[in-house]
């Protein structure tokens, strides 16, 4: 019998693998909603000076990760693979800038200045396109607008880049690679896909459905990661949350498989 029915992942059947996976991973799960609570706990009634540019950078990256960590334990919770993999990488290179205007302190003039350079690209492609259905974005883009933009002059920064300004490149070389194919939907993560028949070695079918296979390791590495970023933004607010971070972060590390 499989595991699911003509409601795929979003009912029905799933619903008893949901239940037995949560029993099984009951360990990993609660100590990932404890990591929750405490992060909201931290932006519970929190306010911020709006001229304090660091602190409300930080602060709207911290509550951005909090949602994308969010992401990944609903996508795990329904034993959905590739949708786990894509948001673990979203939330892994929004902690490559969070790491990166911790660690150097002129990146986040960097990361605020990218949203000029975003606009001026998304301007001229506008504008350089023939495409007719666009011919009512065109319309807006005058002369003035082309000389504004024009005057644009901030360098662009990969996320290569940001990842070893951060202090983060051995992640951005390993996992975030690893997890790109997912976002890609490359013939490499597609494997995952594919039922073997290890003793004729060839493919017999094709595998859909929830897996537990991400469960472990991802949660793991994301509450890893979350407890960092929770440490290092309360510290941001004078605020030490560091025996509590440290903690979570060591529980999750002593469930890692494979460790």
């Amino acid at each position: 019998m499989t595991l699911y029915d003509e409601n795929g992942f979003l009912g029905g059947r799933i619903i008893d693998w949901i239940h037995q996976h949560r029993e099984n991973m009951k360990s990993v799960l609660e100590l990932a909603q404890q990591l929750n609570r405490e992060s909201h706990a931290f932006i519970d009634g929190r306010t911020v000076t709006v001229s304090d540019s660091y602190k409300l950078t930080t602060v709207v990256l911290f509550v951005r990760l909090l949602e994308l960590y969010q992401g990944v334990l609903l996508n795990v919770d329904r034993g959905m693979r590739a949708p786990t993999r894509i948001m673990f990488r979203a939330f892994l290179e929004g902690f490559f800038h969070f790491a990166a205007i911790h660690k150097d302190p002129a990146y986040l003039n960097d990361y605020l200045d990218q949203f000029e350079c975003q606009r001026k690209k998304l301007v001229n492609r506008i504008r350089h396109t023939t495409d007719p259905a666009l011919e009512g974005l065109r319309q807006p883009i005058g002369p003035e607008l082309v000389e504004e933009i024009g005057k644009i002059d901030v360098r662009q920064v990969n996320i290569e880049e940001v990842a070893q300004r951060g202090g983060c490149h051995n992640i951005y070389v390993t996992a975030y690679a690893m997890l790109s194919r997912a976002v890609h939907s490359s013939a490499a993560d597609l494997e995952a896909h594919l039922e073997y028949d290890t003793k004729e070695q060839r493919v017999v079918g094709f595998r859909y459905g929830p897996t537990d296979e991400e469960t472990l390791r991802t949660v793991c590495l994301a509450g890893m990661t979350m407890a960092e970023i929770l440490k290092d933004v309360s510290n941001d607010f004078a605020e030490d949350r560091k025996e509590r971070c440290d903690a979570l972060r060591d529980s999750f590390q002593s469930l890692l498989p494979n460790r």
